[in-house]
């Protein structure tokens, strides 16, 4: 009996290691796939910031205003100023 319950007691032991081996591998892949995740969202906003410094620089606006918009810069005569009352 007593042979029994210590075989019992090292089935179960090396039931809770094997499951917990499993675990740690699974969790080890999951992280590793959030890492890559983080990687390539990284690249993305790097990629992003530079976007909006390309199309915020102000030859960049005033070209689009110009080409896409057909706006042009407003001559003197043509500026008039309201007052405020």
């Amino acid at each position: 009996m007593r042979v029994f319950v210590v075989l019992f007691l090292l089935a179960l032991f090396g039931f809770g290691i094997a499951v917990m081996r499993i675990e740690i591998n699974r969790s080890g892949r999951e992280i590793s796939q959030i890492q890559n995740e983080v990687e390539v969202k990284e690249a993305r906003n790097q990629y992003l910031q530079l976007e909006i410094s390309r199309l915020s620089r102000p030859g960049h606006i005033i070209q689009i205003a110009e080409e896409e918009l057909g706006m042009v810069p407003a001559k003197p005569h043509e500026i008039v100023v309201l007052e405020e009352k």
